[in-house]
């Protein structure tokens, strides 16, 4: 996937990656830390072939709309999903992704305005040595030289650093849940309605404060060892949520990672984003077009309040927990 592409995904890992270290039960667990190395090592085994996912349905007169809460990294063996999931996709007119992939357009000129600094600060001004240096360990083992980057803002190095932490991981975008609709959707000529845009998401990324990007980015380099297999038990979790124990493992992942930070960063990332896709959700059933909708947003805004389906609720529909 371009570079481009990828940094779109950013906006699911900078919510779950500093949350997943939290996760304390994982299935065949035999974990350590490689004292030579001081890398997070684990022979832990996943099985990601569940039916697990979670899906909301709202009836309004003639008009339906499913509420699909997804994960936007993924594994080969997560499909085909239930059945249940499969017959909704199936049954919809028109699909709502967060933002469609394959109509991205942003050049890479275009990404470096957004995040150079644009006072002449640099990264190692924001970051203590000590932070500096361990984040510059970690790039040259992924094969980067930090100085080359040193102009660019604290978000972008935290999505960077992101990209390392899939690479490590067992889930990759390739087979992440909302591109798995959308081929298909492009493929079964169903339309395509974004309930956000690329630029709204870039915005959020670039509006965030100086300091909350930096208190984010400390907190992902501490924790930067144990990331991806964090990540790996949240998707274990997400494929195995028609479980309680999956339900409580992807709400705890996407909880704890709202909850080391501050306020400004979950007003921004979940809470505002959730009223504007509600609220585009609504106006969608009130035009009532007789259609059905597929709405595909990440598990965090079905499960972290204000989440889509109680903002719903709230505004009088009647809504019904499929999965």
């Amino acid at each position: 996937m371009p570079k481009m592409k990828f940094l779109l995904y950013s906006v699911f890992l900078m919510i779950v990656l500093t949350g997943c270290v939290t996760n304390d039960e994982s299935p065949n667990e035999h974990e350590k830390m490689n004292e030579e190395t001081e890398e997070y090592t684990s022979d832990t085994t996943y099985n990601y072939d569940g039916d697990g996912g979670f899906l909301w349905k709202i009836d309004h007169e003639e008009t339906t709309a499913y509420i699909h809460g997804s994960i936007h990294l993924g594994h080969v063996d997560y499909y085909p999903l239930s059945n249940e999931i499969e017959e909704a996709y199936a049954s919809s007119d028109i699909i709502l992704p967060e933002i469609n992939m394959f109509e991205v357009d942003i050049t890479e000129e275009e990404l470096n305005e957004m995040a150079i600094f644009d006072d002449g600060k640099t990264l190692d001004e924001v970051l203590s040595e000590d932070v500096y240096n361990h984040l510059s360990d970690i790039f040259k083992k992924n094969g980067v030289e930090l100085e080359s980057l040193n102009k660019y803002e604290p978000w972008y190095i935290e999505t960077l650093l992101s990209g390392f932490v899939q690479e490590e991981s067992d889930l990759s975008a390739e087979y992440g849940v909302d591109l798995y609709f959308l081929q298909r959707a492009i493929e079964d000529n169903k339309e395509i309605i974004e309930l956000e845009t690329v630029e709204s998401q870039y915005d959020m990324l670039t509006g965030f404060s100086l300091d909350t990007q930096t208190d984010r980015l400390e907190i992902f380099i501490e924790t930067y060892e144990e990331q991806a297999e964090g990540l790996n038990n949240l998707g274990y979790h997400w494929i195995n949520s028609n479980t309680e124990e999956g339900k409580e493992g992807v709400k705890e992942s996407l909880s704890t990672g709202f909850e080391s930070s501050d306020d400004e960063f979950q007003q921004e990332m979940n809470d505002n984003r959730n009223i504007d896709m509600a609220n585009k959700i609504d106006d969608l059933l009130q035009s009532n077009s007789g259609q059905t909708y597929f709405a595909i947003i990440g598990a965090a805004h079905t499960v972290i309040e204000p989440s889509v389906p109680s903002i719903l609720k709230e505004k009088g529909y009647d809504i019904e927990r499929i999965y």
